[in-house]
């Protein structure tokens, strides 16, 4: 776990959730340090291009291991913290 994340109670983690536009709930990822995935999504969409999609591919700690989307579908990002049940 990063330092960014150590101060975190016991038992407890951060994801990230990515809304997209087509689907009604968001993706939810894991990952050893949460803060610099919403800061990278959060560039991703500030870069998106409608005329230039781009395929971003992103790999997860949690149950979700791999996931690809385009920038252009990323409608928001949120931060989380939530209950740990048993290991990633």
């Amino acid at each position: 776990m990063s330092s960014s994340q150590s101060a975190l109670p016991p038992n407890m983690q951060i994801s990230v959730l990515v809304f997209m536009r087509s689907l009604a709930t968001p993706l939810v990822l894991y990952a050893d340090n949460a803060n610099q995935l919403y800061d990278e999504i959060k560039q991703l969409i500030r870069a998106a291009n409608p005329q230039t999609p781009k395929l971003i591919e992103k790999q997860g700690v949690g149950p979700l291991k791999k996931v690809a989307f385009l920038d252009t579908e990323i409608s928001g990002v949120a931060m989380q913290l939530e209950p740990m049940f048993g290991q990633r």
